[in-house]
């Protein structure tokens, strides 16, 4: 528990025909959503392309880390710009279905390991 207070989370993003992709690595929670907050609200607000993100290898690990998520969703919506989930575990999936927002997934589960290796 020595990096208690640490952000465990990382952000990468890259753009191409489809949209906006981002990537999360690690940990949602009440203490790693606040620097993605602003990060995410940013490039939501700027660009009109779909936001495709992939959630793949972060395990939300408290209400603050699900809400972050659909804190997202709504920005998206408001911004007018598209927010779709393209990979996400089995509990983020569950989570979302039980919060009827299945409709942000893009499709079936993916493997996150194979959409890195595709993406080079």
């Amino acid at each position: 528990m020595g990096d208690r207070g640490k952000a465990i989370v990382a952000m990468t993003e890259h753009h191409d025909d489809r949209g906006c992709h981002v990537t999360l690595r690690g940990q949602l929670d009440v203490r790693t959503v606040a620097d993605l907050r602003l990060r995410l609200h940013g490039l939501i607000a700027g660009g009109s392309s779909p936001v495709l993100l992939d959630l793949g290898e972060v395990h939300v690990a408290d209400a603050t880390g699900f809400g972050f998520i659909v804190e997202l969703l709504r920005r998206s919506r408001v911004a007018g710009r598209p927010l779709r989930i393209v990979a996400a575990d089995d509990r983020t999936r569950r989570l979302l279905r039980r919060a009827r927002l299945s409709r942000l997934l893009a499709g079936p589960p993916v493997d996150a390991r194979a959409l890195a290796a595709a993406a080079g």
